[in-house]
């Protein structure tokens, strides 16, 4: 298996453990967990198998300038008090930085 179908492979695993916590969380009436799940397993998807590849090939450090843009506008969006925005910059940033992680640990064992 290739590095980047490994990298695929833990991100759709991820995904499909977050889709079940969304299920869960709609079984018991939770639309905010459910929510928060099923938008870090849709950014497991193409985006960040995309941007994984990117990276390593082309860009490495794209993905944390990624994650730190994203906690920039949740930084900002908190000073104006819109705190629900903020709240998924935080959300897309700790999702990037775990893909990054992923394929950190992937490299690493090739």
């Amino acid at each position: 298996m290739t590095l980047y179908e490994r990298y695929d492979a833990a991100l759709d695993a991820r995904a499909a453990v977050l889709r079940e916590e969304a299920a869960a969380a709609k079984a018991q009436g939770d639309q905010r967990a459910q929510s928060v799940a099923l938008m870090k397993a849709s950014m497991l998807g193409d985006m960040l198998k995309t941007l994984g590849r990117v990276e390593h090939d082309r860009r490495p450090g794209l993905l944390e300038s990624l994650a730190a843009q994203a906690r920039g506008r949740a930084q900002a969006l908190r000073s104006r008090d819109d705190f629900d925005a903020a709240e998924r910059e935080d959300i897309k940033a700790d999702t990037i930085l775990w893909a990054l992680e992923t394929l950190r640990k992937l490299v690493d064992e090739a």
